[in-house]
């Protein structure tokens, strides 16, 4: 199918320009896939696909592979670690690169945003130092422009208060970083509203996307739903990123974090974080503002939809925690066939979905011997966010029609906490009707006021446990539930970048 580019170009001749500029010739533009990824006949039988999902999985491939700007983490230099010459000075947080201006170019963000990247230094959940990545999107007019302008050291720098933003599910490899995704993954759901509102936005990758081996060549396994590894990359990250820019144009003392689903537990793991190591970010505790977890993770072998998913996914990394798992303990041949399978291809959370939930779970879940390991139990007491004393202030929202993150896990984990921890600044808001990522569209709202009002000068909090339902003002079915648009990369021939398989 065939876009002509004149027909983007209507709204600029309402408002002609001056007579010196011209208008572009018209050109048609591809919407095809800008990746040639097919299965061979080995692959279909080794992982026993219909013809119909073998179809569906090269499709999806062909798709994650069309959103990876500049090629991806794999072929992207910026991904690349600089020589690492003094290992014994080397602690978490350390800056390691900063490309300063990131060409948006491959990248679909806002008009009158900028977008930057780092390399830095953090610890997986055994503590080993390793490196990841992250990016900063940034506002064209900071928030409190007046305020900003002071600077905090007097010397007219312009300061932008900072929301962490902690990502939800993008995917279990290197590929799938947010900071090479041409929407930075969540697109206007966050990430870009954030920044149209005034906010600079800083997003770790998470350990294991985006760099995916170490400088001694060892792969970085991302230990997914390890909720404190990935907390630490958030604070690490912003530790990084301050150093990074703190010139003219600086990252303001005040921040809050941010985070849906994988990443709601990681904004609530950060609080949890900063209540059980007073002091160990004492940098970063003076300005802290609170936490939004979204749809967060507090039971992830709760959903009966996605158990083999997590199952799978989980079972990814899990032998770099506990090193006598075996993903054989959980998943049947087939079922390990196709875990070896989305690994040998780096299958991002499409892959995964297409292979593992598109087939009874019976034929690929060792159904009654999965949760009579140890693993399992052990994993969720690590993982599962709740329950533990945190910094407030502290904002849940959850939607009630979530069949991912189900509502009924979220409320326990909440009254746990709420009863565990009466004194603590802690909000629960419930919207009726809504669902997982959309729950983010529905509160936009009540999160942008909520930040507002703690990073104001005299933030606004209150004490103890408040709950606050939300009902849709027409009849809940009235509505769209679920996002029907998906970004796509359109651009001339020689702009394509064509992904081989990597085997």
């Amino acid at each position: 199918m065939n876009i002509i580019k004149a027909l983007t170009l209507t709204p600029l001749l309402l408002f002609p320009a001056p007579s010196t500029a011209q208008i572009p010739l018209a050109s048609p533009y591809t919407s095809t896939f800008n990746s040639t990824f097919s299965l061979s006949p080995s692959q279909i039988q080794a992982t026993n696909l219909s013809a119909d999902i073998a179809s569906s999985v090269e499709t999806t491939i062909n798709f994650e592979r069309s959103q990876l700007a500049h090629g991806g983490p794999l072929e992207d230099d910026f991904y690349a670690l600089p020589p690492l010459r003094n290992t014994s000075a080397l602690k978490p947080g350390t800056l390691l690169k900063v490309q300063d201006i990131t060409s948006p170019t491959h990248f679909a963000i806002p008009p009158n945003t900028a977008l930057s990247r780092i390399l830095y230094t953090t610890t997986n959940i055994n503590g080993s130092v390793i490196p990841t990545s992250g990016f900063l999107l940034w506002p064209f007019v900071p928030r409190n422009l007046h305020r900003a302008n002071k600077g905090e050291k007097g010397n007219g720098s312009v300061s932008i208060p900072v929301v962490v933003w902690t990502h939800g599910t993008s995917g279990f490899f290197a590929p799938q970083a947010t900071s090479s995704h041409r929407a930075l993954w969540y697109g206007h759901s966050a990430p870009f509203t954030l920044a149209l509102a005034g906010y600079a936005v800083f997003a770790p990758d998470y350990a294991g996307l985006g760099v995916g081996r170490s400088w001694d060549g060892s792969e970085i396994p991302h230990q997914y739903h390890a909720t404190p590894a990935a907390a630490r990359d958030a604070l690490f990250g912003l530790r990084a990123a301050r150093e990074a820019f703190d010139g003219k144009v600086r990252l303001d003392g005040k921040w809050i974090v941010m985070g849906h689903s994988q990443g709601g537990a990681v904004a609530w793991g950060v609080a949890e974080a900063l209540a059980a190591s007073p002091g160990r970010f004492g940098d970063l505790e003076k300005g802290y503002g609170g936490a939004i977890a979204v749809s967060p993770t507090t039971d992830m072998f709760g959903s009966p939809f996605v158990l083999t998913y997590m199952l799978a996914t989980v079972g990814f990394s899990l032998r770099s925690i506990f090193s006598d798992f075996d993903i054989g303990m959980w998943l049947k041949p087939l079922g390990v066939k196709r875990a070896g399978f989305i690994r040998e291809v780096q299958g991002g959370i499409g892959v995964v979905s297409q292979l593992m939930l598109r087939e009874d779970e019976t034929s690929l879940v060792r159904q009654e011997d999965w949760n009579r390991t140890w693993h399992a139990e052990a994993f969720g007491g690590i993982g599962n966010a709740g329950g533990r004393d945190f910094r407030g202030p502290l904002l849940v929202i959850q939607g009630t029609e979530d069949f991912l993150v189900p509502y009924d896990g979220t409320a326990r984990a909440v009254n746990e906490t709420a009863s565990r921890f009466p004194g603590r600044d802690l909000e629960f808001l419930v919207l009726k009707g809504v669902g997982h990522t959309p729950v983010l569209d529905a509160s936009r709202q009540f999160w942008l006021e909520w930040i507002r009002e703690r990073m104001g000068d005299e933030p606004v909090g209150h004490e103890g446990f408040k709950r606050i339902e939300v009902e849709s003002v027409w009849p809940v079915e009235r509505y769209l539930h679920v996002a029907n648009s998906v970004t796509l990369w359109v651009g001339l021939p020689e702009f394509e970048h064509l992904a081989e398989l990597r085997l």
